[in-house]
């Protein structure tokens, strides 16, 4: 069968990658766009999707975290907050004040893994509070009835009153509902991922 030939004399259809474009192959012209994708992509922060990233979220800004509704007021520095919580001498506490709404029909106490310190000197990323309070009527560990809201603090102990952060970065823990727990096959929700994060500043009340 005889070989294609281009306008009719004999010559042969040159291969697309031979094929020039003011002067360049358009396998060069291939490189180059895909060389500027990568650039662009970079600069931007990849090519993962936005819905992947952790959303930044500001103090005040209602956050969906599945079992709960939490809304970060304020973080304040306190010396102590007698009779419930002491820092160790020398050292003073740290206190996220969040608003939480339970969105599940069942009543919970306040998740320890809800809200976490990251970046904050002498206390662990994976830190736990030493304990919540409600701050309506003081009560420690209180149970949150669904649709009420609540003030909660979630309090951390700081090693040194005379370090303390003008501002924190935290996160808050997101929950997936599970109708059968691998573990006890009961109905629970299970922590999956972190629903936001946010960076606030500190309010000294130490003085």
């Amino acid at each position: 069968m005889p070989e294609a030939t281009g306008s009719g004399d004999g010559e042969e259809l040159p291969e697309l990658q031979d094929l020039k474009v003011r002067g360049r192959s358009l396998k060069t012209w291939g490189i180059s766009a895909g060389v500027v994708l990568l650039a662009i992509s970079a600069a931007f922060g990849g090519l993962k999707k936005a819905a992947d990233e952790t959303p930044q979220v500001a103090a005040g800004t209602a956050i969906d975290s599945g079992q709960l509704e939490v809304t970060i007021q304020r973080v304040v520095t306190v010396k102590h907050l007698k009779p419930l919580f002491q820092p160790d001498d020398g050292g003073a506490l740290i206190a996220v004040v969040t608003k939480l709404k339970v969105t599940d029909d069942t009543g919970i106490t306040p998740p320890p893994d809800l809200v976490r310190l990251i970046g904050v000197p002498g206390i662990k990323d994976t830190d736990a509070p030493i304990g919540t309070t409600n701050l309506r009527d003081g009560t420690p560990t209180p149970v949150l009835t669904p649709e009420f809201g609540e003030d909660v603090a979630y309090v951390w102990k700081l090693p040194k009153i005379t370090e303390l952060p003008a501002e924190v970065k935290l996160t808050v823990q997101h929950y997936e509902h599970t109708d059968e727990s691998i573990l006890d096959h009961h109905e629970k929700w299970m922590a999956d991922k972190i629903a936001a994060e946010s960076t606030v500043k500190v309010k000294d009340n130490t003085k």
